[in-house]
């Protein structure tokens, strides 16, 4: 039985040290220009050794992008405890993820990629791109539409449109820093979500 345990966790440990040269190169080198044979090399086994964990491309590609998720959202606690209106608490989710993405270029890089990068990812990545967006934009207008509900939210306020400013400045600011390291991205989202709790939440 202790055999098979560590067995287990010896190939959990080798399947995330595959993931994580994989992120890193596609994000550095893109989907097309990275080989399984370069990830396998950058994670420090042979290439045989990688496809055990993931016969194809595609199926690594499909395990990045969750790890990405995953990080993203633990490193926010999503699942937290909060005091106060959800929107509140939203915002403050929102603002740590901006954080999160400047901690770690490549994630955001490689969800960039999974966005626009049409000619260099597969449908997989993009299907993931398009899936991402519509999940956060139906959490975040429920969330609006609780706190009209509430009273905690402008009674005039646009679930889906609130919802869809949130999602646009959060992929925006990423953009712009992506394109130049100096520009703070964090202060503008801090900007952001100080406007968004001035003008739609109700205090109290």
């Amino acid at each position: 039985m202790a055999k098979t345990h560590d067995a287990e966790r010896a190939g959990a440990a080798r399947r995330a040290k595959i993931v994580s040269a994989a992120l890193t190169l596609f994000a550095v080198q893109g989907y097309r220009g990275t080989s399984l044979a370069a990830i396998a090399r950058e994670a420090g086994i042979t290439q045989s050794g990688l496809l055990h964990h993931f016969p194809t491309k595609e199926a690594l590609l499909a395990e990045v992008l969750a790890e990405r998720d995953r990080q993203t959202f633990d490193a926010v606690e999503v699942g937290r405890e909060y005091e106060g209106p959800a929107m509140v608490r939203t915002l403050e989710i929102v603002y740590d993820m901006v954080t999160r993405s400047r901690q770690n270029r490549e994630l955001t890089r490689m969800g960039h990629l999974g966005a626009f990068g049409s000619n260099d990812i597969p449908e997989i990545a993009l299907e993931w791109a398009r899936e991402r967006v519509r999940t956060f934009r139906a959490h975040l207008a429920a969330v609006v539409k609780e706190g009209v509900a509430a009273g905690h939210v402008r009674a005039d306020a646009d679930p889906t449109a609130v919802a869809s400013l949130i999602i646009g400045t959060i992929t925006g600011l990423e953009e712009q820093w992506l394109l130049d390291e100096s520009f703070d991205m964090v202060a503008a989202m801090g900007a952001f979500t100080r406007i968004l709790r001035r003008d739609l939440i109700i205090e109290g």
